[in-house]
């Protein structure tokens, strides 16, 4: 399908540019910690895809939150799950990944005891997927890390130092077939929280595309 490459590029595109808005909350103070900086990010992503048109396609958006009282003091796999759900007439996908969030500059130092956290949260995601990411925030946007290379380095290191997706490209290629894993999916609302309390994820992101 001719039309299918730029629909995924301004897709991806638009995704990326609804999420580095949130950068401006964190320049000005207004967030200061992970979950509050997930949470708009998701929540800006889902305003800016759901009804979304694009080249005779159309997206629909949800997300899903942890609403138990006790829900930040338990442990958890993954600070959130992505599900993509394509139907189009010659395409059709549906699939996941799971991510961990970590805010961290990248002249930052990683302190022993943050860095084994951290390495202790992708293997615990690598346990339940091989699809399984480091969302790292800064000032300067957010870049996509692999969770398999936090887990495969020995010592402390800056998650900036690794190799990394920035937003519009790491969903271009989630929105293609590089990223994802098939049996991250779910075919209704009710199916779709099962599927974020089974992976162990505080939020899910979903993502529908349909002509």
């Amino acid at each position: 399908m001719n039309r299918f490459p730029g629909i995924i590029r301004e897709s991806a595109r638009r995704v990326a540019q609804a999420a580095d808005g949130t950068v401006e909350t964190l320049r000005d103070g207004r967030i200061e910690q992970e979950p509050a900086y997930t949470d708009r990010m998701l929540g800006r992503i889902e305003q800016a895809m759901d009804e979304f048109r694009v080249k005779g396609v159309t997206w629909s958006a949800k997300t899903l939150t942890d609403r138990a009282p006790n829900a930040q003091e338990r442990e958890f796999g993954a600070d959130f799950v992505g599900v993509l759900d394509i139907s189009l007439p010659r395409y059709a996908v549906k699939k996941g990944f799971l991510a961990q969030a970590k805010m961290i500059e990248p002249e930052e130092p990683v302190r022993g005891q943050d860095w084994e956290r951290m390495r202790v949260q992708c293997d615990r995601m690598l346990r339940l997927s091989p699809v399984s990411y480091l969302f790292v925030y800064s000032l300067s946007g957010t870049v996509v890390v692999p969770a398999a290379a936090i887990v495969s380095s020995s010592e402390p290191v800056n998650p900036h130092e690794f190799y990394s997706r920035r937003l519009s490209r790491f969903f271009e290629e989630h929105f293609e077939c590089f990223i994802g894993d098939l049996r991250i999916h779910a075919a209704t609302i009710a199916a779709l929280e099962g599927l974020r309390e089974q992976l162990l994820a505080r939020r899910l992101l979903y993502l529908a595309a349909r002509s």
